[in-house]
């Protein structure tokens, strides 16, 4: 059975001012969801990390760390496209710290080693697309760079001018790859032996950061802050260590993207990356993490 109800003017305003405030509540809600999505957004990035060693120019050499000149700009057209913006790993304490900003979409590109090639062929595509870099040097090849009268991008490495060059183009920020320590087999990497002490660990790897990292410093005026690791090897006692002697970020190898957050510092350690050899490219990795 059904009824009929009447309402009088007075019944029908107070629906309608109800109606209204109902109406309040909900736009405020949904106000309110999305100021505090974009707080959300504004407080944090996706950061993906690119690990690049060798470039070459000839394709018969590539392989697991040897890529081509061409295919890292294949890299690089790509990331332009599908705007992503190149970023220092020293800009990221900066956003943590809550004194500075990252872009919508910023992307680490980093190059291990210090490959000759990396300032004969990368210099020059970062420089076409104006891109950023991180190269990190490893201490004992610049070195031993320095004797050599005709280097070759095939297998030479970067001696304290060209790192200089390269930092003073303003695209490429210099990180540390130790001095010593990028081998597997007495040592692994940066990693304590299981006959070495804490304390003789300590002095050991105290001493080859502070050698390497004066190279850098000799080279471009300024200590880095950015440490990676030999094949990603690390640990807690690494990571306090290189925190004592003023690394702000350090690399690791494991394969997935980092979330960046405001007043996070430790997200920072151990950063993730993909490395990139001849058989996977950039868009590869990005299009479906």
């Amino acid at each position: 059975m059904y009824g009929v109800i009447r309402f009088g003017k007075t019944a029908c305003m107070c629906i309608s001012l109800g109606a209204a405030a109902l109406g309040v509540m909900v736009f405020g809600a949904i106000e309110r969801g999305r100021a505090s999505a974009q707080t959300a957004d504004a407080d944090s990035r996706e950061l993906p990390v690119l690990m690049y060693h060798s470039v070459v120019n000839d394709s018969s050499l590539v392989g697991d760390y040897v890529i081509t000149a061409e295919q890292l700009e294949a890299d690089f057209i790509y990331l332009r496209d599908s705007g992503y913006t190149p970023v220092f790993c020293k800009e990221l304490p900066d956003f943590t710290e809550g004194t500075g900003d990252l872009p919508e979409k910023p992307i680490v590109l980093t190059f291990d080693d210090g490959s000759y090639n990396n300032f004969y062929y990368v210099l020059p595509l970062l420089e076409k697309y104006g891109f950023k870099a991180v190269f990190a040097p490893v201490g004992e090849w610049t070195e031993a760079a320095a004797a050599e009268e005709s280097p070759s991008p095939v297998y030479s490495y970067m001696d304290e001018e060209n790192i200089r060059s390269c930092a003073l183009s303003g695209l490429v920020e210099i990180a540390d790859h130790t001095y010593s320590l990028h081998s597997i087999g007495e040592r692994d990497g940066v990693l304590r032996r299981a006959d070495e002490s804490p304390e003789d660990y300590r002095r050991m790897l105290w001493s080859d950061l502070d050698r390497s990292r004066r190279i850098i410093e000799q080279a471009c005026g300024e200590l880095p802050v950015t440490l990676a690791y030999p094949y990603g090897f690390c640990s807690d006692e690494s990571e306090q260590l290189a925190r004592e002697l003023g690394y702000k970020v350090t690399l690791g190898c494991e394969e997935k993207t980092n979330i960046i957050k405001r007043g996070d510092k430790d997200c920072l350690s151990r950063l993730h990356r993909f490395n990139r050899s001849a058989g996977r490219s950039a868009e590869s990795f990005l299009s479906s993490d």
